[in-house]
């Protein structure tokens, strides 16, 4: 190869490195931000709508002109996208006590499920919070499957579900031990935003904490049966009877009385005779005096309670029963039982599940974050700004590979730089012009330096040396008579 070709050659090879260089550079700082894909039915196929007359027959020539043509050919709409429509479903579970809390332990959660039943919205962002009843503090919640805890200082949560996709909050509670004597509910509230119509549909749980067995207390028992209504194809207001037991297991008389609780949409509409007065202590509590029990007595009372279609539709609901028993001259003693109102599922509708999902380990109660879409159940980022790695990965590879290609075209370079022979050619660049000047016009030289580059001594004669005072006897130098007397051992 002549050395123009050579030299247009390695200039080609390095504007194509700069290109490439260019083109990496560009992919990793204008990588494009990949968005979730949105679920739901994609839009329908548009019909092409003919535009152009069918082409007539041909036929034999008559005499008679066929009739004009009036009917034109029929035109198809291209059929419409479906409105969207925007619902979610919510489920809360109650707060559930086990035998480990009468010894201490009010360790318990709250489960929250919510999912996207809406139509044609693809991905919905869904915001929430709750409210615990008293007597129970939140000390931690994580999320799943969509789900965040947004701000577990504010008791707020935040999902973000495709439709039909499910995402629950755990929220971990402790149950103050004087819990059980104070029922009250408390409740989730969670909404999505329907944009088309400017409005929030909103949904609403209440929430109870439950106890599985009734307190260690000696004298006096308590127990409450559990309603199962039949089910029913919608949601309609539906009756109930509530059965209580109260039984004196003293060895003394004793003034008994029962206060039933009642959860939010049932209310109490008939007590049993057995009442021998009966008062309204609270919106949701009535009391029901039962007079003196004997040693060993139990009694029996039934009370009506009317279950709302509101509620029927909220179910499964739990309430609760306090007895009391004060023996003569001693304190009033207190237990409790629970009841819990169910009822198969309405057609066509499937239960939310609400077990706790596991979790590495739950968020504490320090602050909260700023955006409800910060991840998903397993801890992964939700939001639709999330960035592809794709570009990033190409971008790495082709920047190693230019700085590779540059650094092996140098080495070349030098080698073949290094093993060029004199009688190759240089390019025209390479060349330097030769300005041949005459010798009268050469510039003088430059002044000599007094200094010599190399001192070169003198090669000494053969014998003593000078100065040194030994010398020998047929030496042509003489001493003077100093020297003979200093040393006359060396005069000859």
């Amino acid at each position: 190869m002549d050395a123009p070709a050579a030299h247009h050659t390695r200039w080609q090879l390095r504007s194509g490195s700069l290109m490439l260089l260019t083109t990496v550079c560009s992919l990793v700082f204008a990588a494009p931000v990949q968005a979730e894909p949105e679920e739901g039915p994609s839009d329908p196929p548009t019909v092409e709508v003919p535009t152009s007359e069918p082409p007539e027959p041909t036929a034999e020539p008559t005499t008679e002109s066929p009739p004009p043509t009036t009917t034109a050919p029929p035109t198809t709409r291209p059929p419409t996208k479906p409105p969207a429509v925007h619902n979610i479903k919510l489920l809360a579970s109650d707060i559930v006590v086990g035998d480990a809390y009468w010894q201490g332990n009010g360790t318990a959660e709250l489960v929250i499920a919510v999912q996207n039943i809406g139509s044609y919205v693809g991905t919905e962002q869904i915001d929430g919070f709750y409210v615990l009843p008293s007597g129970a503090q939140p000390v931690g919640a994580y999320g799943t499957d969509g789900c965040v805890a947004t701000d577990v200082k504010a008791l707020s949560f935040g999902c973000r579900l495709g439709e039909g996709r499910v995402g629950r909050v755990v929220v971990k509670v402790d149950v103050d031990e004087n819990a059980w004597k104070v029922s009250g509910s408390g409740s989730v509230t969670a909404s999505v935003r329907d944009k088309e119509h400017a409005r929030d549909i909103v949904r609403k749980r209440d929430v109870a904490i439950r106890f599985t067995s009734p307190p260690p207390t000696p004298g006096i028992a308590l127990s409450a049966s559990q309603l199962d209504l039949p089910g029913v194809a919608a949601p309609q207001t539906q009756g109930a009877q509530l059965q209580v037991k109260l039984r004196n297991t003293g060895a003394a008389r004793g003034y008994g009385a029962v206060e039933l609780v009642t959860p939010p949409g049932v209310d109490l509409v008939s007590f049993p005779a057995a009442c021998r007065s009966r008062r309204k202590i609270a919106e949701d509590r009535d009391r029901c005096d039962l007079g003196d029990l004997s040693a060993g007595r139990e009694v029996q009372v039934t009370f009506g309670l009317t279950i709302s279609a509101a509620a029927r539709e909220q179910l499964p609901l739990s309430g609760a029963v306090h007895g009391y028993l004060t023996p003569a001259g001693r304190s009033t003693v207190e237990t409790r039982a629970d009841y819990r109102i169910t009822a198969p599922p309405i057609a066509g509708e499937s239960p939310l599940p609400t077990d706790a999902p596991a979790s590495p380990a739950a968020v504490p109660l320090v602050g909260g974050t700023d955006s409800a879409h910060r991840g998903d159940g397993d801890g992964n980022l939700l939001s639709s700004d999330r960035l592809s790695s794709g570009p990033f990965v190409v971008g790495i590879v082709g920047l190693v590979a230019v700085v590779g290609l540059l650094v092996v075209f140098s080495l070349r370079r030098r080698m073949g730089g290094a093993g060029r022979y004199d009688d190759d050619e240089l390019a025209e660049d390479e060349v330097e012009e030769v300005v041949l000047v005459s010798a009268g016009e050469l510039p003088p030289p430059p002044p000599r330096s007094a200094f010599p580059r190399s001192l070169t001594l003198p090669r000494l004669p053969p014998g003593p040396v000078a100065g040194s005072r030994f010398r020998h006897s047929d030496s042509p130098y003489r001493d003077s008579g100093d020297d003979a007397d200093d040393h006359p051992s060396e005069m000859s």
